[in-house]
Parts: structure tokens; sequence; C-alpha cells
């Protein structure tokens, strides 16, 4: 068993010179046992909180110190967040670690510009310069993965990163390349990793699958060197701005946005690249594309770029809401998930007298969408494209998917539903020559009863293939059936139509 406690022990102890804590550092991280890659970023981090808090550890060795514990623990730190990000097994718990590894290390490197500021050491201009790129790297890490969970950074963490941004502005390096780490593939520069951070912010990601939030950011790795933020107001059909003064977030620029702390960019360059690629996608997937190692369709990448061609536009892609929403309130019982709705229509009409009308609201409503706010604690279950039954007292059962999460940080979570219709009916389908096995359950709502003048036919993920036959039971008739190819799909059900063949006896 690798000795954690001893790493820690070793920076830290007060019987040990400040000029061995490195060497300590260096002998102790050096060998990290892959097979115990989580809690040796648990100890790490424990001992990086403990560095911050030490006033006594000189500037040299405390800086030293961090980029090296930083160059040896950021490859299993990055076994960390894919594996979460691939949802393995027993991952869930890895979140605190992945964002607290970030959050130590962004506060150590801070520490760091202040002491160097307050008494410059000589010397020390090479490694002042990576830990300033590594903490604006670690704040839009923060950032991005605020956005896969579907929350808004925080004032505090966007302030952050514009003092590690300005500081390199300021010694003339904002766009020198840098390489992060010894292993890193490519340079960077800390005005593309604000300028990347800015980006994935101002592409409205609250929409978007956890799929598309991490093809976006590292789309965002071909497309933001063309990008420069730069001190005067510019014209240009679309110009972004952001106040590295203030704790504000990026926005589309406004006329009272001037001051010295204010930069400009332009996003026609951007968009430019995003038509070239959009141009590519009609005939196949562009090499740059196919390098980001993702495994998206054709269609999928078409369908992203133009979503984000609309959203770096000057009206953000606000214009193509389908209808107006106006305001309401009132508790509803909402059920999530595709098996849990089929089982509720099909055994209680609809009606789930367990759920709570605590934890849902009724926010807005349109002709198409309703707006809620979920006020439970766990929002796990909650994702783009999951179904949910909507029952409100003396209205009909309503059946949506959800298109928009935006989690706040105290007012709960706001999730946006595009609603399917109303009255959804639980069909049964099974095999031809499987007359004795367990049916599977699917939702059926009829073309006078949908939102958008088409039937719904909503079939299990597991069961679906174009131009399967099946036998589909409902109300005490069945009939033997050929799916027809998927119009759409959500998490855990395809939307498809179907042939009648013939009538079952």
């Amino acid at each position: 068993m690798f000795d954690f406690k001893t790493l820690v022990s070793s920076l830290l102890t007060k019987n040990t010179p400040s000029s061995s804590v490195a060497q300590s550092a260096t002998m102790l991280v050096r060998d990290l046992p892959e097979a115990e890659y989580f809690s040796a970023v648990v100890e790490i981090v424990k001992a990086v909180a403990k560095i911050n808090a030490d006033t006594d550890l000189p500037l040299k060795e405390r800086l030293k110190t961090l980029l090296y514990v930083d160059e040896r623990a950021h490859g299993i730190h990055d076994r960390l967040c894919r594996e979460y990000l691939r949802n393995e097994a027993n991952t869930r718990g890895f979140l605190p670690t992945i964002l607290a590894y970030w959050h130590e290390l962004a506060n150590a490197y801070q520490i760091c510009l202040r002491v160097h500021a307050g008494a410059p050491s000589g010397g020390l201009d090479e490694d002042i310069r990576l830990a300033t790129v590594r903490g604006v790297h670690h704040q839009m890490r923060l950032i991005s993965w605020n956005a896969l969970r579907y929350l808004r950074a925080d004032g505090s963490t966007w302030q952050q990163a514009y003092r590690f941004y300005l500081h390199a502005e300021e010694a003339g390096f904002a766009r020198g390349p840098v390489r992060l780490y010894q292993d890193s593939s490519d340079e960077v520069t800390a005005e593309n990793l604000l300028l990347h951070g800015c980006m994935l912010h101002l592409a409205n990601p609250d929409n978007f699958s956890q799929r598309e939030i991490v093809a976006v950011d590292k789309l965002l790795r071909l497309l933001v060197p063309t990008l420069h933020l730069e001190h005067q107001p510019l014209a240009g059909d679309t110009v972004f701005a952001v106040n590295l003064a203030t704790p504000d977030e990026p926005q589309l620029m406004r006329r009272s946005m001037v001051g010295k702390g204010c930069r400009y960019w332009l996003a026609d360059p951007l968009t430019s690249r995003l038509a070239d690629l959009m141009f590519d996608l009609d005939l196949r997937i562009p090499s740059a594309l196919a390098g980001l190692g993702l495994d998206l369709e054709r269609k999928e990448w078409s369908v992203l770029c133009e979503k984000l061609s609309a959203r770096w536009s000057q009206d953000g892609g606000k214009s193509l809401r389908r209808a107006e929403r106006s305001l309401q309130s009132g508790q509803v019982r909402v059920c999530v998930g595709f098996d849990r709705i089929a089982f509720l229509v099909k055994v209680q009409n609809g009606q789930d007298n367990s759920a709570s009308t605590e934890e849902w609201r009724i926010s807005d409503v349109s002709a198409t969408g309703m707006g809620l706010a979920y006020l439970g604690k766990s929002v796990e279950h909650l994702s783009i494209g999951k179904l949910l039954l909507i029952a409100q007292e003396g209205s009909a059962p309503l059946l949506g998917v959800i298109r928009r999460i935006s989690r706040q940080q105290s007012d709960g979570t706001k999730v946006g539903v595009e609603l399917l219709g109303q009255h959804p009916v639980a069909v049964s389908l099974s095999e031809p020559d499987q007359p004795d096995a367990t049916p599977a359950s699917a939702l059926y709502i009829t073309q006078p009863n949908s939102r958008q003048g088409q039937r719904w036919f909503l079939v299990p993920t597991l069961m679906f293939a174009a131009d399967r036959e099946l036998i589909l039971t409902a109300q005490g008739k069945s009939y033997r059936i050929r799916l027809k190819a998927p119009h759409s799909e959500f998490i855990e059900c395809i939307q498809s139509d179907f042939d009648t063949l013939a009538k079952v006896d």
C-alpha cells in the first residue's frame, strides 16, 4: 500500500527544512501507483490545501513543489475525469475530488502570484509563467465542468480566471504558447484558454446533452485559436465582450461596456471556420473532427455545428424560440423516465399518487412547451432527452421531453420541456415468434392529442430496429406491424412510425 500520509506529512512537517520540501514531493509523487489513483488524488488535494494554508513556505519551494505535484498528478486526475464521463461503475463519487483538484491548485497558483507581486524573486519567470497559464486552465476546466452539470459558474470562478489572465497580459505573455505538461500534445496560450471558456459559456449549453457539451468543449480547441482579445471596441456583425475588472460573465457587447477592464473579440473568424466544417460535413466527417476522438455521426456533427452557428450570432439564437411563453404558477406531479411512465399509463391511467407535489412547480407555458422548477436535491435522474409525464389537478396528463436544464445555486433547477401531447396510451409489443415472452411497453399519442399534429409512437431503444416486425396489442386487439425508420431519438426510447400488416386473432 502506497503511504499517502507520508506524502502529505513530508511536504508539510515543520521538522523538514524548506529546501527539502520540493525534493520530498519529487521522491514521493514520482511513483504514484496506478491501481490506487483515486486515493492518490484525494491525498494530493489535501496536501495542496495544507500547502496553501502554510504561510511560512518560501515562494521558490512553494512554486516548484506545486508545479511538480501538478505535473506528476495530472495524468491520474485525467483518468478520473475520463472514467467519470464514461459513467463507469462506482465513479459518481469522483466528482468532488475532480473539482477539488483544479480548485485547490488554482488557489495555490494565485497565492504564488500574490507573493511574487509583493516581493519579486529573481529566476522564477518561467515558473511563474507556467503557473499562470495552468491557473487559467484550471479555472476554465471548472467552468466547463459546471456546464456539464448544467450549473452556471459563479462570479468568483470567473474573477479568479480574469486575475490569472490579467497577470499574463501585464507580463507580456498572454499570447505566448506554453506546453502545460511535459506530455501535452500541443501548446496553448492564456488568451486561448480564457476564450475557450467564454465561448463555451456563450454557446448556452443548458439544452445540450452532456455528450454534446463534451463535443463543443473539444471542438473549441480547433476554433478558438482564430480569436483574439482586443482592448478597443470592434466593428463587426457579432462582437462579444468581457469586463476583467468585474466578476461578470462574458456577453454580447453593449454600448455601456467600455473601460480599462473590457476586452472585445469578433465571432466572425470562428463562425467562418464553422461554415467550412459544415460544408465538408455535407460529404463526410472532416479529419479535424474525426481527430477529436468522439463517436458522433456525420448528421450529429452537422446539427451541432448548426446550433453553434446560431448561438454565436448576433441574437444568440433567441429568435429560434417556437412560441411565446406566458407566466403561470402552480404545483404539479411529475414522473421521470420512459419505463416508469409506461407503467403508470398502463396500470394507473397516468396518475402517480406517490409523487410529491412539493418538488415541482410550473413557471411558464406556451403552445409547444412548459417551464418547470424542480426543488428536489437529487438531480441525477434529470437529463436532456428524458421523458416526463406531467399531471396537474383538473388537466389531462401531458407527455413531454426535457430540452433544457439550468441548475441554480439557490433556486432549484429550471427544466424546459417540449410537450409532445396529452393522454398518452400504453401499448404492448411482442415478438411474433415468442408469444409467451413478457411483452415490452411502448407509448402512443394519437394525432388529435398531439401538440404537433402528428401521432407519436415511442418504442424502447433496445427493442427498436427499422423494418422489424412486431405484434402490437392495445385495448384487447392485436396487430402485426413493421417499424419504419426512426424520426428522432430520446434517451430511453425512439420515435418511429409503423405500417400495419395484418390483424392478429
